[in-house]
C-alpha cells in the first residue's frame, strides 16, 4: 500500500512541469527503498547464493533490456 502511495505520488510529481528542482520527489521513494532493502534481505537469508546471484542476474538483464526498448522508443 506504501509502495503503491509513493508510485503514484511520483508518477503525478513527473508529470508537472517544474522551473526549480523538487527534492520532495526524493523522499518519494524512500518507502519504496525500505521495502526492497526488506525483500532483499529476505530473499538473501532464504535462498542459497547462487539462486542470489541468478536473480540478480536476470534482475540485470531484464533492466539493459527495458532501458534500450525505452531509448529506441523515445
Amino acid at each position: 500500500m506504501i509502495m503503491g502511495a509513493s508510485l503514484a505520488s511520483v508518477w503525478y510529481n513527473f508529470r508537472l512541469k517544474s522551473p526549480t528542482l523538487d527534492y520532495d520527489l526524493a523522499l518519494v521513494f524512500q518507502p519504496m527503498l525500505m521495502l526492497g532493502i526488506s525483500i532483499g534481505v529476505i530473499f538473501n537469508v532464504i535462498f542459497p547464493n547462487w539462486i542470489v546471484t541468478i536473480l540478480l542476474l536476470v534482475l540485470f538483464v531484464g533492466m539493459i533490456y527495458q532501458y534500450k526498448s525505452f531509448i529506441s522508443g523515445y
